[in-house]
């Protein structure tokens, strides 16, 4: 069994909060353990963007769920979903009694709320999976001053640059069929340094599969790296040969885990890869 040491992810592009009414929540920090699995797959489904006739959810400041916003001029903008957008809106809602007053506020205690939001939104458990990320939305510094003491949580998709990518549509409901299109997937691995996202349809080495571990309650103490290897390999490499539809030679099955410093933030799962020791164009789990 291989296993790798600490992983630190990527920064994020500042465009992505410099100038919004917004922090950043989680910049994708991780440990990872290995074990090979040497396969013939199954297919894979596609995205598919649901509908709904369920009445309007709630709407608590500024922006609410199902809204589209696109980054002008450094700030967030709604716009029509079918117009290129960066960030859709999962979830808006008043700042719990008992927050701090300061400005500009900490967005941990709200990153566990977010997480909750965002599978619920996208109707699938494996959002940890996709290129999704959440950010934690506030009041303008002027709003703040007047009272307004509300959140929202958004989610961007990480681009190949580590910028937020634009799309149009949205997404709510998409994980419903699996993760399709919106699987993660590197260019090498989750360990390289800087590790680079990449559509999966583009030559990568390292993809994402369904079944994220759950490692505990980011109100539990923080488990350590052995604990949350072991609570997360052997699942890891079960959903591997699931994905693959049997073994394969050459693809190793990995577990990614948390940083332990972003535990309170709700990143409380191991995410599953499926690592192969040659580039390939498209899924492993469709060929």
């Amino acid at each position: 069994m291989r296993v790798a040491g600490p992983y630190v992810g990527p920064v994020v592009d500042s465009l992505w909060w410099r100038g919004v009414a917004g922090v950043l929540a989680l910049v994708l920090p991780s440990a990872c353990g290995s074990d090979p699995v040497p396969g013939t797959p199954r297919a894979v489904p596609s995205v598919v963007t649901t509908t709904s006739a369920e009445p309007p959810p709630k709407r608590v400041g500024t922006y609410g769920p199902g809204d589209c916003l696109a980054i002008v001029d450094n700030a967030f903008q709604p716009v029509g979903c079918e117009r290129e957008h960066e960030a859709e809106v999962v979830l808006s809602d008043h700042l719990p009694h008992g927050f701090p007053a300061d400005f500009p506020p900490v967005g941990t205690t709200i990153s566990p709320t977010c997480r909750t939001a965002l599978a619920a939104y996208l109707a699938g458990p494996d959002a940890e999976a996709t290129r999704l990320e959440h950010r934690v939305l506030w009041p303008t510094r002027e709003q703040w001053a007047a009272g307004e003491r509300w959140f929202a949580c958004a989610m961007l998709e990480r681009g190949p640059d580590n910028k937020a990518a634009t799309r149009t549509g949205s997404l709510k409901g998409a994980l419903s069929a699996g993760l399709g299109a919106l699987r993660r997937c590197y260019a090498g691995e989750p360990l390289d340094e800087p590790a680079r996202v990449v559509p999966c349809d583009q030559p990568h080495r390292s993809e994402a599969v369904p079944g994220v571990v759950r490692l505990g309650s980011h109100t539990d103490p923080v488990p350590s790296y052995r604990t949350m290897m072991e609570l997360s390999l052997a699942p890891c490499t079960r959903a591997v040969e699931a994905y693959l539809g049997g073994s394969r030679p050459g693809v190793t099955a990995h577990s990614v885990m948390p940083a332990p410093e972003y535990w309170s933030s709700g990143a409380t799962y191991a995410v599953c890869y499926a690592i192969s020791a040659e580039p390939v164009t498209g899924t492993l789990g469709a060929r």
